[in-house]
């Protein structure tokens, strides 16, 4: 089974959700996708307020996969674990290190998550 992740989004840390959110919807005119009262989505970026996965509220990239399991079976034959498959509420997640050790995150999307489409 070929398993080619789809880039998703960049998760940005920040201390006020909504001053956040106004700025980069007032100032730089991005459109929010998708919201919860700890998380907004523009197209390929996202703040969130709540914890990280590692706990260093440093960015997180994000790939989509259809199918987490067979993911990280076959990535994890190539790449050294960070962090195993793990269920959220919004998908199963997992990471791999780069050749620099930075996590890189995989994610099977739930089909149904707590952030709500906003059109």
């Amino acid at each position: 089974m070929s398993v080619k992740p789809k880039f998703g989004f960049i998760v940005e840390y920040v201390a006020d959700i909504e001053a956040s959110k106004r700025f980069y919807e007032d100032v730089l005119g991005l459109e929010v996708q998708r919201y919860h009262p700890v998380f907004v989505q523009f197209e390929t970026f996202a703040i969130a307020s709540d914890q990280s996965m590692d706990g260093t509220n440093k960015p997180e990239l994000y790939w989509l996969v259809d199918d987490a399991e067979a993911a990280f079976n076959a990535l994890s034959q190539k790449a050294e674990v960070h962090m195993p498959p793990t269920p959220q509420p919004f998908g199963i997640v997992f990471s791999i290190k780069d050749p620099d050790g930075r996590p890189r995150y995989l994610l099977e999307l739930a089909k149904h998550r707590p952030s709500q489409k906003t059109k």
